[in-house]
């Protein structure tokens, strides 16, 4: 059976000065770094967290500074092809009236040289309407 006694007592009272001492000299400082390593994980969670937010912002400026560059690079690409349909035009403007000029002026050379030859036509053509008459008639006029 359990006896009551005074070593009941010795240890009760031991107990409870190793638990003083015990807490004071080790479940205290080991609690008290926990409670550092907690703050600094928790700490370090949020700079991670903080420097993700940073990140993913400057990815996003990223972004949106390529799409913009993208956007300007389209508008010069359709600007430049503007002004190349607009100087194809002024050149084959120019091409088609230098054409019609040529036209023109062959026309105008070709009527010349058909009215000059029709000239010249109708002077041998009488010329051989006088020999054919003569030799039908059998003599030169006069």
């Amino acid at each position: 059976m359990i006896e009551i006694n005074i070593t009941l007592l010795m240890q009760v009272i031991g107990f409870f000065v190793l638990l003083f001492v015990l807490n004071g000299l080790l479940y205290k400082p080991v609690l008290s770094i926990l409670e550092q390593r907690k703050e600094r994980i928790d700490g370090s969670k949020k700079e991670a967290e903080r420097l993700q937010k940073d990140v993913q912002d400057k990815a996003d400026a990223y972004e949106k500074k390529l799409q913009e560059a993208r956007i300007k690079a389209q508008e010069e690409r359709l600007k430049t092809r503007q002004e190349g349909v607009e100087k194809e035009r002024l050149i084959l403007d120019g091409a088609r009236k230098e054409a019609q000029e040529n036209l023109s002026n062959a026309k105008t050379r070709l009527e010349q040289e058909m009215k000059s030859i029709m000239a010249g036509l109708k002077h041998e053509g009488a010329a051989i309407s006088r020999e054919i008459a003569e030799k039908i008639i059998n003599r030169k006029a006069a």
